[in-house]
């Protein structure tokens, strides 16, 4: 993607590919909102070369450039937060970094309440040592403020802040026991010599498990693959007074003797997810090896050589692989979700007939005109979803706020079954002009797909447009590498083909002779019509 960045210093050595490049200090809406650019940045940072009061007065100018910027640009942009600063004063003088507070405060308010994106570069810089955050040589001869040998983590730092915006990240951490847990061999030194809690070493293996636990709170699954007698494990687990996490915080256990490259593939089969959404975190680096070399896809990072610094690489972990720019309800719920996964699946084995299962899963389907609490998780729908998706159109929470105060519609659905819910798991976007009614966006979590859900909330759409005056309907399928599974879709729900290429198929339905009725194995209840 190619960004149009306003700054105040060099960072052209920062990003690779065509962007554009605001002139130094020139902070004009209307250049970005004529840029030819989806996404601008605004990357600015406090003046950091001259007396005191010069940077006070520049740090005053920002903000009044910052607040400029947020009233009249009208694309999507990403707001960097700024480092604090320094400078030769009397030590009780705290103006510039107040007003660097302030600055980071508007970003900060802009993401929460206005729909643009914040990423915290502040933090970024903190990582790096204060007396190396710039190379005096560059910035004098070329005004570059971020010191060029730290290119490559900012590259990797952007790059993982855009993976969370567009909710790419893996889905699942599995870990070891012994020596990655806890301290200590459980099958040797018993529950009562194992190392939890307490002095050291034992409060590095808590302080894991507390940001594991954290991991789990916002979504991650977690899951066990250890060798080990499991009676034993269990009884550690669940009854040592220091241990964190609990059995139920594990979706899934594999303990036993057979090689962790099994375990893991039969993990992953079991939740239904691939090799590539996994973490494996181990002590041994012979265990590691192997399923380096037997599973490439899955990620295998390098236990840290100094247990002290355990923690501070399982948060690396973390916030490198497991990062999501907003957090919905539904990520809370992930291993929730897939235990009621398992126990579908398990079911559905009583069945010959798949309709007898589907009715016996008592599926109910809730449509809805999207509100604003739903907006971060429609967002990261339309981000993240490939198989069930008809064009494959990305939107940010700023996006969607257009599109409805333009107008537009949009229509989500939850769904749940006797096993539990499966939250917000279906979008329609649709553009409405006249009487006429486009679906720009139709697509559903894989979760659901396959359970005749799509169709009745297609089905429920088209009766929702017709009540409400639209005479026809215009729809297009643009084909991906991933959603070949809906190349037919709209053929089979009564659509006229028009066009049709080797990538797009374009539809039109005349709703006044649409005649299908609902199969009623759905149970439909439709909420916040207007």
């Amino acid at each position: 993607m190619a960004y149009y960045i306003v700054r105040n210093y060099t960072v052209e050595h920062l990003f690779d590919g065509e962007h554009s490049f605001s002139h130094y200090n020139a902070y004009d809406p209307d250049e970005i909102n004529n840029s030819t650019h989806d996404m601008a940045i605004c990357f600015l940072m406090p003046l950091l070369s001259g007396n005191y009061e010069d940077r006070v007065s520049a740090m005053n100018a920002l903000i009044q450039a910052l607040k400029l910027l947020l009233s009249q640009v009208k694309k999507k942009m990403i707001l960097f937060s700024m480092p604090l600063a320094g400078g030769f004063r009397a030590l009780s003088d705290t103006r510039l970094n107040r007003l660097i507070i302030e600055y980071n405060q508007l970003c900060y308010a802009a993401a929460e309440k206005h729909g643009f994106i914040c990423f915290d570069f502040a933090e970024f810089a903190r990582g790096i040592p204060s007396a190396e955050f710039t190379d005096w040589k560059h910035y004098y001869l070329s005004q570059i403020a971020l010191n060029p040998k730290y290119t490559k983590q900012f590259t990797a730092w952007f790059e993982a802040q855009m993976d969370a915006l567009d909710a790419k990240r893996r889905k699942c951490i599995v870990v070891d026991l012994d020596n990655t847990l806890w301290g200590g061999v459980i099958g040797e030194d018993g529950i009562e010599g194992i190392k939890i809690g307490g002095g050291y070493p034992g409060v590095v293996f808590q302080e894991v498990q507390r940001l594991l636990l954290s991991a789990y709170e916002n979504g991650v699954i977690l899951a066990i693959c250890s060798k080990n007698n499991e009676i034993d494990a269990l009884v550690a687990i669940n009854e040592h007074p220091n241990m964190i996490l609990k059995e139920q915080h594990f979706a899934i256990k594999y303990i036993n003797w057979r090689t962790k490259a099994e375990n893991l593939s039969n993990i992953a089969k079991s939740l239904n997810i691939g090799l590539d959404s996994m973490v494996f975190i181990d002590d041994n680096p012979s265990e590691r090896a192997l399923v380096r070399s037997l599973l490439p896809e899955v990620l295998v990072p390098d236990f840290p050589e100094k247990l002290y610094q355990y923690p501070s690489f399982m948060e690396d972990v973390l916030k490198r692989y497991f990062s999501l720019y907003n957090l919905t309800d539904e990520d809370k719920k992930k291993t929730e979700q897939y235990l009621q996964n398992m126990k579908r699946e398990q079911f559905q084995k009583d069945f010959s007939d798949y309709d007898r299962y589907l009715e016996e899963l008592e599926i109910c389907l809730e449509m809805s005109l999207i509100e604003e609490i739903d907006l971060p998780r429609v967002a990261q729908l339309t981000q993240k979803t490939n198989q069930f998706n008809l064009s494959t159109k990305r939107y940010t929470e700023y996006d969607l706020n257009s599109l409805i105060r333009s107008g537009n519609l949009i229509y989500v659905a939850r769904v749940k079954d006797k096993f539990g819910e499966y939250g917000l798991t279906g979008v329609a976007i649709l553009i409405i002009e006249g009487a006429t009614a486009t679906i720009d966006s139709l697509l559903m979590s894989c979760r659901v797909i396959g359970r005749k859900v799509e169709n009745e909330f297609l089905h429920q759409i088209i009766c929702a447009l017709k009540e409400k005056g639209i005479r026809s309907i215009t729809a297009s399928y643009q084909r991906t590498q991933k959603n070949p599974m809906v190349k037919d879709f709209y053929d089979k729900a009564g659509f006229e083909l028009l066009n049709s290429s080797s990538d797009l198929k374009e539809y039109a339905l005349n709703v006044d002779f649409y005649q299908k009725e609902s199969e009623n194995i759905v149970k439909v209840t439709r909420k916040n019509e207007r």
